[in-house]
């Protein structure tokens, strides 16, 4: 907690607040209905009873949040895969600095894998857009999830990054906890995982060091997460389209609600989460930066180049290339018969969604190609 309650309204729950908490979630219907999905053979009036009993928010992840989202990834994926477990300290802590694909599974997902390698679970940012019914902010502040604020005024959202900063260096430094934030406000709709500079600009806004000092302190370390398919590839279509052509995006009512569900529950093959270093030299190189943007510019380019490199690139992703550019440059890297079940996926989906125009065929095989030129870039391939 930060001094005087500071950050009260945007940090998680702590364990003294659990048992209040929890009493108040099991009477919520939707949440009886999470337990029924999560344990559809036990008794539920006797599991709702267990459930109010926990007091701590470990006990709660590991009674709750773990086995949910554990039955939903077996679920909805034909394999799940980490590497760069040796690059996490047991002692020091992490701010883990990831892109973003799915509302929900992606910080799910790394933590799913952390606990289970024995690393515990982490602090995770959540925007306050996604936050509206009470049933989910009791959740997800039980689940280690601390708010980031949104669609504010220009000072409040000033004052909101000042003290969303001081409680990300309050919790990685004096507390000595880890911190999940995706690299960018919102998933990545196009296959383009670009580090956000106003990301950066908060994290750095209280920071009376060097610039680069002030971020290896945080001890900052890309993560990059791969999925073979995913399950809101064509709900991003219209999105992608209204950018296309300079036009603001307008939701629709319940739209976050729809694609949280078909993130969770569609089908999104293999998955894979590669975890980086923690920045140490290359954050040397802000030094010879003059202004304070141009640093913060260039760090959001050594985190990108990171991510791209992490990336796991999927038969998927080839094929979508080779299909976009009408040549067969990466046949090597799938076979006929992956080929002929992504295309048939495709345009399945398109059909279904009445999404059928050439440019969001475009759209849609750009955002599964797009990974493969990232990576590629660098080597001036492409």
């Amino acid at each position: 907690m930060g001094v005087n309650g500071a950050f009260d309204d945007i940090r998680p729950y702590r364990d003294h607040e659990v048992s209040d908490v929890v009493k108040r979630v099991v009477q919520s219907e939707s949440f009886t209905k999470l337990m029924r999905y999560v344990y559809p053979n036990d008794d539920l009036e006797r599991l709702l009873g267990e459930i109010a009993q926990v007091t701590t928010i470990e006990d709660f992840q590991i009674r709750v949040a773990y086995p949910a989202m554990r039955k939903v990834v077996n679920s909805t994926t034909t394999d799940l895969t980490i590497s760069g477990l040796e690059n996490i300290s047991q002692h020091k802590s992490h701010l883990f600095i990831s892109n973003h694909r799915d509302i929900i599974l992606d910080s799910a997902i790394m933590n799913i894998l952390l606990y289970e390698s024995g690393m515990g679970t982490f602090e995770t940012a959540i925007g306050s857009n996604l936050l509206k019914e009470e049933i989910v902010r009791d959740l997800t502040k039980l689940n280690k999830n601390f708010t980031v604020i949104r669609n504010a005024g220009a000072r409040e959202m000033y004052e909101n990054s000042v003290r969303l900063s001081a409680y990300i260096h309050d919790t990685i430094i004096k507390r000595n906890s880890n911190v999940w934030i995706a690299q960018k406000e919102g998933r990545t709709k196009d296959g383009i995982d670009k580090t956000q500079p106003g990301l950066l600009k908060m994290l750095g806004i209280n920071c009376e060091k060097p610039l680069n000092e002030c971020f290896r302190d945080l001890r900052v370390t890309p993560v990059a997460i791969s999925y073979e398919f995913d399950p809101c590839d064509v709900l991003k279509v219209p999105e992608l389209e209204a950018i296309s052509k300079d036009q603001k995006y307008q939701k629709q009512e319940g739209e976050d609600y729809h694609s949280i569900l078909t993130g969770l529950m569609g089908p999104k093959g293999r998955v894979h989460l590669s975890i980086g270093e923690p920045l140490d030299t290359e954050l040397d190189q802000l030094k010879e930066v003059a202004s304070v943007n141009d640093k913060l510019k260039l760090l959001g380019e050594i985190i990108d180049r990171k991510i791209y490199s992490l990336y796991r690139l999927w038969p998927s992703n080839y094929i979508a290339l080779d299909r976009l550019n009408n040549k067969s440059d990466f046949s090597s890297s799938y076979s006929e018969e992956e080929r002929k079940s992504f295309n048939s996926r495709i345009d399945l989906k398109m059909a279904e969604a009445g999404v059928e125009k050439e440019e969001d065929l475009y759209f849609l095989l750009n955002m599964y190609a797009n990974p493969v030129k990232n990576a590629l870039q660098p080597l001036g391939q492409i």
